[in-house]
């Protein structure tokens, strides 16, 4: 059987930081190499299976650019949708 669905929130999340990454606002090998030197590694496995608490959430997001994250944030709404394929 497949994984469960990662949560809106973590799908939320997922899309900002590939936008901050997709329109170079950041440097994916930097932002990667921050990640996991300063979070510690329990708490950002279980970010990134979707486990985390919101509380948690923050704790990652504020050892990533904000500023270009929050950007990213705030014009995804803007951004055209590409249609899911059908089943």
């Amino acid at each position: 059987l497949p994984p469960p669905a990662h949560s809106a929130r973590s799908r939320a999340m997922d899309a900002v930081m590939l936008r901050a990454l997709d329109s170079g606002r950041v440097d994916g090998a930097a932002f990667f190499a921050r990640l996991f030197a300063q979070v510690p590694m329990g708490r950002l496995l279980r970010f990134l299976d979707g486990e985390t608490r919101l509380h948690e959430d923050l704790c990652v997001g504020i050892r990533t650019p904000v500023l270009p994250m929050l950007r990213s944030a705030a014009e995804l709404p803007w951004l055209p949708r590409t249609p899911r394929p059908g089943p």
